[in-house]
């Protein structure tokens, strides 16, 4: 019987019923392992964290406690990494121990050029899917905070908390005044760098900056939303 070591990660987002929690990948896992003949000896998880971290200590912990002849049991190769090169990092780790990796679902047997090749492929993919998902995030984001919807802890420029309801922005008049300016300055014949917008800003609206002046990452961020 094989000696295997369960690694289980979840990163939580908007759709988190559509994805599988940790518990549900484990219980995967010792299906798996159950009609394989295979003895779980210690299981692992990260929760919340990333694909695309490098820094996970129970991903690390899993690779580290690894023995000779062992596997490192996956419901998704996806749940190692979402990344080509950490993908990559994990797979050398893991062959270095003696061991190798087994994905309960969508696993490449072998390793010849082929297997090789259409693993790494899938791991490209992994890592567009997220990126993917990173822009859609960002710009759904964009779209509440359009429709007065709090997003983080703070309102964006050109916004203000509702003290009403601070689950809800509302314009702000006063930072509006900027953003026109900012804008138009922008849309100027010829068009007029960032650097040049702060400057004039500062020069003429300094009391509009949050903070102590004008700095050239407050256009950018607003330059990014308009």
């Amino acid at each position: 019987m094989t000696t295997a070591y369960v690694y289980t990660r979840f990163s939580p987002r908007r759709k988190a019923d559509e994805s599988e929690s940790c518990e549900t990948q484990q219980a995967y896992c010792e299906q798996y392992a159950h009609d394989n003949a295979h003895v779980i000896v210690k299981s692992f998880e990260d929760r919340g964290i990333s694909g695309a971290e490098e820094d996970r200590p129970g991903l690390w912990s899993a690779i580290n406690s690894l023995t000779q002849g062992s596997i490192l049991l996956v419901y998704k190769l996806d749940r190692l990494a979402r990344d080509v090169y950490l993908s990559e990092c994990i797979r050398r780790a893991v062959d270095k121990a003696g061991a190798r990796i087994i994905a309960v679902e969508g696993d490449i047997v072998g390793d010849g050029p082929e297997q090789v090749m259409i693993r790494q492929v899938l791991a490209a993919f992994a890592e567009y899917e997220r990126k993917i998902i990173a822009i859609r995030t960002k710009y759904a984001m964009r779209h509440h905070q359009k429709n007065g919807r709090r997003m983080s802890r703070y309102a964006p420029y050109g916004q203000k908390i509702d003290k009403a309801d601070t689950r809800r922005l509302l314009r702000c008049e006063r930072e509006q005044q900027a953003i026109t300016v900012i804008e138009e300055l922008h849309m100027s014949d010829p068009p007029k760098s960032v650097h040049e917008i702060v400057v004039k800003l500062n020069a003429d609206l300094p009391e509009l900056a949050r903070g102590d002046r004008w700095r050239q990452r407050d256009v950018k961020r607003i330059l990014e939303k308009l």
